[in-house]
């Protein structure tokens, strides 16, 4: 009896493995119709190919290759106005230290010629102070002095005696001729410089 049994209950059984084989996998109809395993990214791009997280990755190296950038741009200015600013220190201080080695500048001439001049733009000067130019004029305060530079007597004598000037010893200076009054005042100036005319002009 079990043999009968047996040989009914095995074909029933695998017809309904059969059975429960053929109703779970799909026709070849509905498998055309599913996405298939072979091609799952072409159904699925997220899930085979994460382009949000890639796009994200992109983003963030971009954005510290920018930083990146900046902060060499920002360090590269600084380095340049660093040596602007150690170059303009060192060429003031070399023109302060040429400044300091350099002979004193030959000042503008003065208004009024000083001993330190030329003798005859001094000389000069003290003919138009003294007289004018006036080679023939005496003093009019009486001191004896006269000429166009005003020698007084004693000092016009003296002076003529030691230049070898023994024509004009004992003349008054205003009657001598101007080239000798000019020559007189060069002599006069040669020994004493400016200070028998008050050391300036």
């Amino acid at each position: 009896m079990r043999k009968r049994i047996l040989l009914i209950a095995a074909p029933l059984v695998v017809v309904a493995i059969a059975a429960s084989v053929a109703v779970a996998s799909p026709s070849d109809a509905e498998h055309s119709r599913g996405p298939r395993l072979d091609k799952l990214h072409a159904e699925r791009p997220t899930a085979a190919n994460d382009s949000n997280a890639t796009a994200s990755v992109t983003d963030a190296g971009k954005t510290v290759a920018k930083e990146v950038q900046n902060y060499l741009e920002v360090q590269n200015y600084l380095a340049v106005q660093n040596y602007l600013a150690v170059q303009n220190f060192l060429a003031i201080q070399n023109y302060l230290a040429a400044l300091a080695s350099a002979p004193p500048t030959v000042q503008a001439q003065r208004a009024t010629v000083t001993s330190s001049s030329y003798p005859g733009d001094f000389l000069s000067c003290v003919r138009q102070r003294e007289s004018g130019g006036n080679y023939g004029i005496y003093n009019s305060g009486g001191s004896g002095a006269a000429g166009a530079y005003q020698f007084m007597p004693g000092t016009w004598n003296s002076l003529a005696a030691s230049i070898g000037r023994g024509d004009l010893v004992g003349i008054s200076p205003a009657d001598a001729a101007p080239a000798d009054q000019d020559a007189m005042a060069q002599a006069l100036y040669a020994q004493q410089g400016a200070a028998p005319w008050g050391g300036g002009c």
